[in-house]
């Protein structure tokens, strides 16, 4: 594994998908510590989520890190596929990797999906029904494939512990074998290199310095992401982050009580009329597309758009045989670049 010879010498643009597979194991690591605290079920979720957000040491800083590592896959994603398209690594002989890589990318999506579920907030709830309602909203199978998701017909105890099920039991291992998929072919192919390259390197330990330092830099990021965003909720009453008397030691391991780390919002309510139900920025757009086809053109919003583009970035790869080689590139990059353009713009 580490003696792979790289023509060209090692890069910088090479590193993106080490350290996805970097943000990933902090992801793994952190969602197992979360594990220890949390309680899946419509009556405890919140309440264990509460106390690892403010009274379990340093809670806030491992559930920040979680909240903001599922952010920071999905920007590192949408860097690593343009970087592919740019490179013309999607191309033929290379077509199985790309096809790997987009079951990646929609089990990243799929995991955030059902993670923002899981603390049973009033932002997770109501922005999880829209969700579900958009797959509801699916001719012939819609009903019954929200009905299955749901757990019946209304959101509860089985909706929470179905998307658990998904979020730490199923996608996961998923994730894991079709990464070590992905890795293998492109170690099969190799890096995609420019004609002619100058010079040579290998990946230990040219590469891989790059690629360490590289994840070093987005990890402190995230940190400061934690630290800086101010998106916690400060906690009202007693406060340790506040107290003059309270020592360094407390002050940091209870400091989501000063509104460190991930916003918690209230306790989910079923009664609540008007929430403005709002996803994670990465999926605004389809909120925005709902907006553009209303009423009875919410098929094209919902189903038409994304699937569509989805099926256009899988045949990417096909554009590329024999003389169409030039074009298929050109024509990833432009279609890769537009895809990426409008989801930033809609969030």
């Amino acid at each position: 594994m580490l003696l792979e010879h790289i023509p060209g010498g090692a890069k910088w643009r090479y590193v993106w998908g080490s350290c996805l597979a970097f943000v990933f194991m902090i992801q793994l690591v952190t969602g197992i510590m979360l594990m220890t605290a949390y309680s899946p079920g419509d009556s405890t979720s919140w309440g264990s989520v509460y106390y690892i957000q403010y009274e379990m040491d340093f809670g806030w800083l491992i559930r920040g890190l979680h909240h903001y590592g599922s952010q920071t896959m999905v920007v590192l994603m949408a860097i690593h596929l343009l970087q592919v398209v740019i490179a013309g690594a999607h191309l033929p002989p290379r077509e199985v990797n790309w096809w790997l890589g987009m079951g990646l990318m929609g089990i990243v999506l799929a995991l955030s999906l059902t993670g923002y579920l899981l603390p049973w907030d009033q932002k997770g709830y109501y922005a999880t029904q829209v969700a579900t309602n958009i797959a509801g909203g699916m001719p012939v199978i819609g009903e019954f494939l929200q009905k299955i998701i749901v757990g019946g017909t209304e959101y509860g105890n089985a909706t929470l512990t179905r998307f658990y099920s998904l979020h730490v039991g199923i996608l996961p291992p998923l994730l894991i074998v079709l990464l070590i998929l992905h890795v293998y072919v492109f170690r099969r192919h190799g890096v995609t290199h420019p004609k002619n390259p100058e010079g040579t390197g290998w990946f230990w330990p040219d590469q891989a310095f790059k690629d360490i330092a590289m994840g070093l830099v987005i990890f402190g990021i995230m940190i400061a992401m934690v630290l800086f965003l101010g998106h916690g909720q400060p906690l009202d009453g007693k406060n340790e982050w506040n107290d003059p008397e309270s020592s360094v030691y407390t002050k940091w391991a209870h400091a989501g009580q000063g509104g460190k780390g991930a916003n918690l919002d209230a306790p989910a309510d079923r009664n609540t009329e008007n929430y403005p139900a709002r996803p994670e920025w990465y999926f605004l757009f389809l909120f925005q597309l709902l907006k553009y086809f209303p009423g009875d053109q919410k098929l094209i919003g919902t189903l038409v758009i994304p699937n569509g583009v989805m099926l256009l970035l899988t045949i990417l790869p096909l554009l590329g045989y024999g003389r169409m080689r030039k074009f298929g590139h050109i024509f990833g990059v432009v279609v890769v670049s537009l895809v990426l353009l409008g989801v930033f713009v809609a969030a």
